[in-house]
């Protein structure tokens, strides 16, 4: 189906269902799930949106069901705000009905960088962002690994290593924070594959460090992202749920090595076995953040990052997404 017929199909769908009084309309705040205080105490999952901060993308998380967000840090969200900012960026979570997860602090993190005096730089700045988060009331901070071409693997875990053990993991136990890091495949993030996690924690067996967990990013690489859960499941902190499509048609004609022959999608649109993967994160008791990485331009907008308020396309993703992961996870009833 071309994208306008697909997403006529899923309004008119949308359409019958109100008409068995189910909540259809995508745009409509009250499609989502009743406000979450009666969830937010309990041991479960918590199912969050990743976003820029600002006053209009933390109301709608709230009014589409979403209990949390994880915030990425900018101008208005960052670790040179006053104690007042900080209360305020509190208070506008709170009358949105969310809370405020965790931080990702991703760009401009090289911990292993080559240069001694770059890598310092990094590691400071996120010992801020540490206790950045810590003041958001958060216990998780998610990352990079970091990395460049050249540099050997070996050489990268050790530096991973003692960036961990030495600078983060005693800030982390003075505030009871966890910290871990994304498995995005980058040059720039060499950390991306269980071969390599198995050499980093043997060397940091600390619990507090750990996996902020994307299945998505396996999917592409051939990797089975739910057995790969399984191995390391007490290692995750904190969840990205983004989904991988293979079109088939385009890989038998360019190869792995070609372009185009995949892409991100939201929740339930693409590979990752999403029954089998939850119930590997419920049954290890694991209770942080899901967050809905939204990179499928399927449903989307284009040219519209810097805006206050998400357009309706990106809202309308978010929402299917919600209602995707819901199916599959406890909770407060619609």
């Amino acid at each position: 189906m071309s994208k306008v017929e697909r997403r006529d199909f899923l309004k008119a769908a949308g359409m019958s269902a109100a008409a068995l009084n189910a909540p259809a309309v995508l745009g409509a705040a009250s499609a989502g799930p009743a406000p979450p205080e009666a969830a937010a105490a309990t041991g479960y999952p918590k199912l969050c949106i990743i976003t820029p901060y600002s006053p209009e993308k933390l109301r709608f998380a709230g009014s589409a069901g979403y209990e949390g967000v994880v915030v990425t840090p900018g101008p208005a969200f960052n670790s040179d705000l006053s104690d007042s900012q900080i209360d305020q960026i509190l208070a506008t979570a709170r009358d949105a009905n969310v809370r405020i997860v965790s931080i990702e602090c991703m760009g401009g993190f090289n911990h292993v960088a080559s240069n001694p005096d770059q890598r310092q730089k990094a590691r400071a700045d996120f010992v801020r962002c540490i206790e950045f988060a810590h003041r958001l009331g958060c216990k998780f901070v998610g990352t990079l690994s970091g990395g460049s071409r050249g540099q050997k693997v070996d050489d990268m875990v050790k530096l991973f290593a003692e960036a961990v053990n030495e600078q983060y993991l005693p800030v982390c136990e003075k505030l009871d924070m966890k910290i871990g890091w994304e498995n995005y495949p980058a040059p720039f993030n060499f950390a991306t594959v269980p071969a390599i996690w198995e050499k980093i924690f043997e060397l940091v067996p600390n619990p507090r460090f750990g996996l902020e967990y994307d299945p998505s990013h396996f999917v592409r690489q051939y990797i089975d992202p739910v057995s790969t859960a399984w191995h390391f499941q007490s290692r995750i902190h904190a969840v990205h749920a983004k989904d991988t499509e293979i079109i088939q048609p385009v890989l038998q004609q360019v190869g792995i090595h070609g372009e185009g022959w995949w892409r991100y999608r939201i929740p339930g649109q693409g590979l990752v076995n999403w029954p089998a993967f939850l119930t590997v994160l419920l049954q290890a008791g694991f209770a942080g953040g899901i967050a809905v990485e939204h990179e499928d331009d399927f449903w989307d907008k284009p040219n519209t990052e810097n805006q206050a308020d998400f357009p309706q396309e990106r809202k309308d993703g978010f929402i299917l997404a919600h209602r995707f992961l819901s199916l599959y996870l406890p909770g407060r009833m619609s």
